[in-house]
């Protein structure tokens, strides 16, 4: 029977930013269950699909098993399709496993589409729960949850998916690669430690045959799932080892491991960046937390490793239990007068399902939201409005915003871009694309708003769970009514309104303006703080002030802009999709 594996994105905030949805557990499922590479969902259509396209996509196949990874970020998301599937399709038995399934995520063990939860690791159990008959007789027998098993073995027990075709790198793209399973840690923050407590590590030559393999099939980066990368003792072998390999990785790694030897054999191994994990400047907290280690060592281990050409990309936890907000600032502070300030992850701390943080949450003074992204409300005496108090000082000594705001696509000829005259209304269907444009082009929206919000209503209903750029294109101003009317549609809850709510951030439907020259400027700068808002120029010019950008049509060094809009770049969009996307990746940094 046809079996269809699904492992959902999380949303960039941008159309050319690459969402990094390697489905690695699906493929690994698959080889393990002896299933064809076809029975993974392929990575392309889950980037570039919407909602309606991935149901679409998904009933030409015609599974009669469908098996979903879920994760905090794409979990009401691939619900929502699961449902409407099984709606449209009453007899597919639908399997799910990721972080998402444990026995303490209660709400998510009602869910009436899912009819068997696996959780923990899936190799031992692929070939029963994806089969027909052995799953049929599961689900009979009363089966719903199947708890964690104990596997003991190193990943290279289980078939390779790159040596067996499940996973194809694209060209010139990443590939994930594990060379440890378990995690020697206790950090009571964590999930992992419990489902796989002990470390179960690839010996250097089996480690080095799968990162050569997945080179072979294209990858240009490695990137290493490993909970600690540099938490094995022949660490320096293999390092010595990666050399020939000549690709470019990123893992995450202890910053108070690093020895003086170990950033040069870093560096050369092909890392050009590495994940620190600091949290906080506290070390009794650390250590209460389970997680341990000297938070100075970390700070000097950073340094070393840019020092030797490694950008360490360091984290900060906001709300640990006993923690005060000040010990994170002052880490930030450090991290900044060591001169690794450049890349800091400031979050504030998610109360995970599956973790004895959870578990102990009331003793431990915790209140935390329900659902993704469980982030804290209440850390003993502090508030979630006083941790992001504190987030937004960190962002100053830092000198950069914690959360970058989400950039739309103002080009003219993006892939799925649906052009919409409210004086000549479509009523075909719209573009079912995961990053969805509108673009609307009037002179008076205002008069037109009943059939752009009746537009809008039906795009929202097609794809609610994707961001849109809703962009309108106008030669005059209009009453500012108009945002406040389109802001006011409702939207899904799921992670990504939540994270929005959290954090000040634009949620799923993200509105954009292109105005003209000779619009009033003081509608111009009163637009700007509802919306992203731009003027259209036709060659490069001063930046309007304010918050208002550019839109620069034509084609132009973008070294030479890069120079003139140095101060911020942010601010500059381009009419043309290439110039767009090289100013996002190359001068951005988003991607």
């Amino acid at each position: 029977m046809n079996v269809q594996l699904l492992q959902l994105p999380l949303h960039p905030g941008t159309g050319w930013e690459p969402t990094g949805n390697v489905p690695l557990a699906p493929a690994r499922l698959a080889a393990a269950a002896g299933l064809t590479p076809e029975s993974v969902f392929p990575q392309p259509l889950t980037d570039t699909l919407g909602d309606r396209g991935l149901l679409e996509e998904l009933s030409a196949r015609d599974p009669g098993i469908i098996g979903a990874t879920l994760y905090l970020w794409n979990r009401e998301r691939t619900l929502h399709i699961l449902r409407e599937y099984k709606r449209l399709h009453p007899g597919v038995m639908v399997v799910a496993g990721g972080p998402e399934v444990t026995p303490d995520n209660r709400d998510l063990l009602t869910e009436g589409c899912i009819d068997l939860f696996v959780s923990g690791e899936g190799e031992e159990r692929a070939a029963m729960v994806l089969d027909h008959r052995s799953l049929s007789s599961l689900i009979a027998a009363g089966a719903r949850y199947l708890p964690a098993y104990p596997d003991e073995s190193p990943p290279e027990r289980w078939p390779d998916p790159y040596e067996t075709g499940h996973l194809v790198p694209e060209p010139g793209g990443s590939a994930h690669v594990e060379t440890q399973r378990g995690c020697g840690c206790s950090c009571i923050y964590c999930a992992y430690r419990r489902t796989a407590p002990v470390p179960r590590i690839s010996p250097v030559e089996n480690a080095l045959k799968r990162m050569r393999i997945a080179v072979e099939r294209g990858a240009s980066e490695l990137v290493f799932l490993d909970p600690t990368f540099n938490a094995r003792a022949d660490l320096l072998p293999l390092l010595q080892g990666m050399k020939s390999l000549k690709v470019s990785c990123f893992g995450e790694i202890r910053g108070d491991l690093v020895a003086e030897r170990h950033p040069e054999a870093f560096r050369r191994a092909g890392f050009s960046s590495l994940e620190v994990g600091l949290q906080t400047m506290d070390a009794q907290v650390l250590r209460e937390v389970g997680r341990g280690g000297d938070p100075a060592r970390t700070v000097s281990g950073a340094a070393k490793l840019k020092e030797a050409g490694v950008t360490p990309v360091v984290d900060l936890i906001l709300g640990l239990p006993g923690d005060d907000p000040k010990n994170v600032a002052r880490g930030a502070m450090e991290l900044r007068s060591s001169g690794v300030g450049e890349q800091v992850q400031t979050f504030c701390l998610s109360v995970l399902p599956g973790t004895s943080l959870r578990a102990r949450a009331p003793s431990l003074g915790i209140q935390y939201m329900d659902s993704p992204p469980y982030i804290v409300t209440r850390s003993g005496k502090h508030t979630i409005a006083g941790l992001l108090e504190e987030r937004e000082s960190i962002s100053d000594i830092l000198g950069y915003d914690a959360d970058p705001p989400c950039r739309p696509v103002l080009c003219d000829d993006y892939p799925g871009m649906e052009r919409f005259d409210p004086l000549a209304p479509s009523s075909s269907a719209p573009p079912s694309v995961r990053h969805g444009v509108l673009r609307i082009v009037s002179r008076d929206p205002w008069k037109h708003r009943s059939a752009i919000l009746e537009r809008l209503a039906l795009r929202r209903e097609t794809d609610p769970f994707c961001p849109l750029d809703l962009v309108l294109e106008t030669s005059g101003g209009f009453p500012l009514d108009l945002l406040d009317h389109i802001s006011s549609i409702p939207a899904p809850d799921c992670y990504d309104t939540a994270k929005a709510d959290i954090y000040g951030l634009q949620p799923l439907l993200r509105t954009a303006v292109i105005a003209e020259e000779g619009v009033d400027s003081q509608w111009l700068m009163e637009c700007s703080r509802l919306s992203v808002t731009v003027l259209s120029t036709p060659v490069p010019r001063a930046l309007p002030g304010g918050r208002t950008g550019i839109l620069i049509g034509g084609s132009w060094d973008l070294s030479e802009l890069e120079g003139l809009y140095g101060a911020a770049p942010e601010l500059v969009f381009f009419r043309d999709s290439q110039l767009e996307r090289l100013w996002n990746l190359e001068v951005l940094g988003l991607g």
